[in-house]
């Protein structure tokens, strides 16, 4: 499954203000523990794809941590964004790929980094089996999906509030993840899940992490 024409232009029309808009949206304290709980997944051997990179926020968090990078976005803005902000990084690359079906061989990588994308694709389980293929045996996908879930129904009220002031409506089908929910999915497409829980002091994110079975 291509992706979607709509999941393109909803992304690309606001690439240029996407990290800022987060930032107002989820608050700056999350990436921070996101980062911690990231940096540990990693080894200084890997060679890693990051699906989905948007601006390469989370790739530049693992540059320096890992032996080869691939950052991948299907959206020709976003890319543009990301070869900027990884540019300073001699072991990462940056290209256009289309998440539900890349162009890489099977078996490529060590691990797979795939942060707050799931959540907003039509068919999360397409973009896994796709991991899948791309992943060597018994090797990483390292998830991070923003979730409502754990939060007060105020702090998710002021979250809605501030993601349609700066994003509009989102489509239909983006999803809000529990631990447990994600990681059936994650399951449902051929992993084993090693760890799954839930971070954040008040926006939440959900941190997997499972191996090619």
């Amino acid at each position: 499954m291509p992706g979607s024409e709509k999941e393109y232009k909803f992304w690309s029309r606001h690439a240029g203000t996407h990290d800022n808009d987060v930032s107002y949206i989820v608050g700056h304290i999350i990436n921070r523990e996101v980062k911690g709980w990231l940096i540990d997944q990693f080894k200084d051997t890997d060679k890693v794809v990051e699906l989905g990179c948007g601006t390469g926020i989370f790739s530049e968090m693992i540059a320096d941590r890992v032996k080869n990078l691939t950052a991948t976005d299907l959206s020709q803005e976003m890319i543009e964004q990301a070869k900027v902000r990884l540019s300073k990084y001699g072991n990462a690359d940056v290209q256009i790929e289309d998440s539900y079906r890349t162009s890489f061989e099977e078996n490529s990588f060590d691990a797979i980094l795939i942060v707050n994308l799931l959540h907003i694709v039509k068919d999360p389980k397409a973009v896994l089996k796709e991991s899948r293929r791309i992943l060597k045996n018994s090797e990483r996908v390292v998830i991070v999906d923003y979730t409502g879930h754990g939060m007060t129904f105020l702090k998710k009220i002021g979250l809605v509030i501030r993601y349609l002031r700066r994003l509009g409506k989102p489509i239909s089908y983006n999803s809000n993840f529990t631990p447990d929910k994600l990681a059936s999915i994650v399951k449902e497409a051929g992993f084993m899940v090693e760890e799954s829980k839930l971070i954040g002091k008040d926006t939440k994110a959900v941190c997997l992490r499972a191996r090619s079975s």
